[in-house]
């Protein structure tokens, strides 16, 4: 439905910005400097067609340099004055609003600290800390192909209850369709993080 690469290209040496961003507080692991990818940012919306059941997937995804430059608008998530402080310090990674759920993935750098936090932000459900780094959001967004709602896998969060029912749908339907059609991704533990939240 959409798709759109950002400015940058595989020439580009990130080595300077890895520098520089240690120079700023934020030393980068190996293992995340590993996964950066040389463009501003990569996006695409899908959906899937002749499945016989909905299956929808959208990401907006910056790499480390972009996502530590472009900050959350507090006020459109600050359900409580004192959700304020946290939500000031993250800033965007994957801007998941062309489908008009309202969800974003953030960091939350954290001065000396190599790792930064990564948090689901949702417009119905607040936000909620996510058991991934950088790298792994990644890996995991490549495995689910940004099918809505999949960042709950990795949350503290009751998936079985009924505020969650469209997303526990979406899941159920990612696991029973995707590994037909990419046999090559192992969605085993997707499947066991799934049955854990219920």
């Amino acid at each position: 439905m959409y798709e759109e690469v950002g400015p940058g290209g595989p020439e580009k040496d990130p080595t300077g910005i890895f520098d520089l961003m240690a120079e700023e507080g934020f030393p980068l692991t190996e293992r995340l400097k590993e996964a950066y990818f040389p463009y501003r940012y990569k996006a695409l919306h899908w959906r899937a067609v002749d499945t016989g059941v909905p299956l929808f997937g959208e990401f907006n995804v910056m790499n480390i340099d972009a996502a530590s430059e472009v900050r959350l608008p507090v006020q459109d998530f600050a359900w409580e004055k004192s959700d304020e402080k946290l939500l000031s310090e993250l800033s965007i990674l994957d801007d998941i609003s062309r489908g008009g759920g309202g969800q974003l993935a953030t960091m939350r750098f954290l001065a000396g600290v190599p790792s930064p936090e990564i948090w689901f932000l949702d417009r119905f459900h607040t936000f909620v800390k996510l058991d991934l780094d950088y790298r792994g959001y990644l890996d995991n967004l490549i495995i689910t192909k940004g099918v809505t709602g999949w960042q709950y896998l990795f949350a503290d969060v009751p998936l079985g209850a009924r505020e969650y029912g469209s997303t526990l749908e979406s899941m159920r339907t990612m696991l029973e369709i995707l590994p037909e059609h990419f046999p090559d991704y192992e969605y085993e533990p997707l499947a066991t993080r799934l049955e854990a939240r219920l």
